[in-house]
Parts: C-alpha cells; structure tokens; sequence
C-alpha cells in the first residue's frame, strides 16, 4: 500500500491532502522517511520524471527504479541506481549537490534543494506539474507539498519556468532583492546572489516584479517585455530572450549584448576567470550563437573575428581580454 503510494507521489497523481497524510505517515517512521528521502533525491537527480511528450518512456524508466525500492534501499545500492539513472539522461550531472529535508512534526513541510554545478544545466518538474530549467551555479529550493493558497520556489541564479496555471495558487519565484509572481506562464529570471544584475523576461502571459525592501517598487510585465535593474531601479523595456533554445538544446543565442554580460555567462560555465586589461572593452556590443558543448577557445575565436578584442590563454582556468 505503501509503495502504491509512493508511485503515484512521484507521477504526480497525489492530492494535496493524500501528499500530507503520506507525510504523516512517513514522520512515524525514521527508516521508511530516510529511505523516501532517498528516492526522492533519485528521482529529482535523474529528471526521469513523466513528461508530455515522453510519457511512455518516463513512466517506463521511474517504474523500474522504483522496482529497485522493493527493498531497502542501502546506500550503496543508491548509488548504483544513480549510476544508471545518470546514464539514462545524459544533461544531468553527478556532480549535483542535491539535499532533502525533513523536519519533525507533520505540520513543517519537506523541501528539496538543487545547486547546478559549472557547465550544466538541469530540468526539473515540481509538484504542481510546472516546469523549470536551471542554468549552471543555479540553486533552486521548493516544498514538496506546495500550500493551498501559494506555491513559492527560491531561486539563487538563473531559471527558466513554464508555469502550470492555477488562480487559486499564484506561483512566486523569490530572489534575493526581489521577487516574481505569476499566475500560469512562460518567463525566465536572472538573480545570481554574486551580481549586481537583475532581470526577467516574459515570453507569455503575465508576470509582476516586487521589491522585498521597497513595497511600492512594483512592475508589471507583458509578453515580449523585461524588466532590468539600472543603477538600482527596475526599468521595463521591449524583450527578444533568446535563451529558451539554451535550456531546452544546449545552444546560447545572444544578440546585442556586452562583452562584460557574456564574458559573465562563460565563468558560469566555464572553470574559469577572465582579466580584462582594457576596461573600456567591456561595453563593447557583440552577437553570436555557439553550443554549450563547445570549448571555451572555439567560443572565443568566434566572437572575437569582428576585432573587438584579442585574448590570451594564461592558464587552463585563467584568460586575459585585451
């Protein structure tokens, strides 16, 4: 009965009041909660979660992991099924520093965290049946049960969302300074707590930017338009995101931005740091495409044919812009 419900928790086929009786039940139990935990971070590591247009094949690789459960689970046994489930999906990475919590008494809800590591990005499917890409230094932390009147996620970096609509629940994505909230949409925040930089694109429906510090400071957004801090100000302007085709292929499309924007994104990617010698190179405007998969030199060459800049490869992890 147990592992019945188990498998419609992580199909999402659960109530909310069917997940927090399973939660009940799980706090009477140290070992079978310990051993949940560790399916869930299975689970959540091998984004081997069903999908719409891949129904069959997530449903056929979650039920043979959860055959694997039939048993306790040891700790080497999970790493076994990690191994295999790695293999299964190639984006995701084993590196992924993934942990789940849960606290005593059944009134405290679970939350599972994700910090992507350099170089990978990462999908994921959360309990509303929204979905979220994840850019690489990005870490995501949400309840497994969202509340009956709000669903809020924390993002630490970098996520693209398509949000399942619910009226009832607005979706909040909270960020250091600010926070995104929407009803059922398509948008993209940038919040990484090591930048200066905000921003957050809509591609559909509607989405408002509230400060967390200035109430008043509050920007709503149309489809085709973003919202950007200038000189600590959110100011909203046209938008042309090109980064959805990053999340779902691995290729980075950008137009008109600042070398210093992009020489961002590669140390995100990248194990690696750039020196600028020429600060005035920084706001030079460039446009490329290139694919994740690429090495950071071939990307390099690329952009720097128009002449804008020459570099010079100090190091394995150490470049100079000049």
């Amino acid at each position: 009965m147990m592992n019945e419900k188990w498998d419609k928790y992580f199909f999402g086929e659960l109530t909310e009041e069917e997940k927090r009786e399973l939660f009940q039940e799980l706090e009477k139990d140290e070992t079978m909660k310990r051993e949940f935990a560790e399916m869930q971070n299975i689970v959540g590591l091998s984004g081997l979660l069903p999908r719409e247009d891949d129904s069959l094949k997530g449903e056929r690789n979650l039920e043979a992991l959860m055959s694997r459960q039939e048993k306790k689970l040891k700790r080497k046994r999970v790493f076994q099924i990690i191994r295999y489930a790695a293999s299964a999906a190639a984006m995701i990475a084993l590196t992924w520093m993934l942990s789940w919590y849960m606290f005593v008494g059944s009134e405290t809800p679970s939350f599972t965290e994700i910090t992507v590591p350099k170089g990978q990005r990462v999908h994921l499917i959360l309990p509303d049946g929204s979905e979220a890409w994840l850019s690489s230094l990005s870490t995501l932390k949400w309840p497994s049960v969202f509340s009956s009147d709000a669903r809020t996620v924390e993002l630490n970096g970098e996520g693209f969302f398509t949000v399942t609509k619910d009226a009832s629940r607005p979706f909040t994505v909270q960020t250091k300074k600010y926070d995104v909230r929407v009803l059922g949409t398509e948008f993209n925040v940038y919040a990484y707590s090591s930048s200066e930089k905000f921003e957050t694109d809509l591609l559909s429906g509607k989405v408002r930017v509230s400060s967390n510090d200035d109430p008043e400071e509050i920007v709503n957004l149309l489809p085709n338009e973003k919202v950007s801090l200038v000189d600590g100000k959110l100011i909203k302007s046209s938008s042309s995101f090109g980064g959805k085709q990053y999340r779902e292929q691995g290729i980075y499309d950008f137009e008109e931005l600042t070398l210093g924007e992009v020489l961002e994104r590669l140390e995100q990617w990248y194990d690696i740091s750039f020196t600028v010698d020429d600060p005035s190179l920084m706001s030079k405007i460039i446009s490329g495409k290139f694919r994740q998969s690429d090495q950071i030199e071939t990307i390099l060459k690329a952009i720097s044919r128009a002449d804008l800049f020459k570099y010079k490869i100090v190091s394995q992890r150490e470049i100079t812009i000049y």
